[in-house]
């Protein structure tokens, strides 16, 4: 199973764990790393770091980052360099689809499967109506 670490401005990274697991019920190896204000960006990546070796299982970490370019992305970007992948722009539905495919799937597969899923559940309710 591949583990998964939410990371995001304030607690964004908490809401979206919450609202995943009202759908899908409990889920084990997540963790949240919100940034705070002000926040030591040294200290954020040693909480980064921390959360993605609990949720290792052996199968690797996806993390999911709320805002390419922002803080929270920048500095997963040195866990990029350590292996693991990272993906921008956290959603609900790449979410629910990490958390249904990390089973079946490597980390660069998942990672791929999220992508497609935030683009699919991206669209304008008008044109589907």
């Amino acid at each position: 199973m591949v583990g998964i670490v939410i990371t995001s401005h304030g607690t964004l990274a908490e809401g979206l764990r919450a609202a995943a697991q009202m759908i899908l019920g409990q889920q084990e190896a997540v963790q949240t790393v919100g940034l705070g204000p002000a926040e030591d960006l040294d200290e954020f990546l040693t909480k980064l770091r921390q959360a993605a070796a609990e949720v290792n299982r052996g199968s690797g970490v996806l993390v999911l980052a709320d805002l390419f370019g922002g803080s929270p992305c920048n500095t997963a970007a040195y866990l990029v360099q350590e292996g693991m992948e990272v993906v921008t722009g956290a959603n609900l539905p790449m979410l629910l689809e990490a958390l249904s495919q990390r089973e079946e799937r490597n980390p660069k597969e998942l990672a791929e499967a999220v992508i497609a899923a935030a683009r699919e559940g991206t669209r304008r309710l008008a044109d589907v109506l």
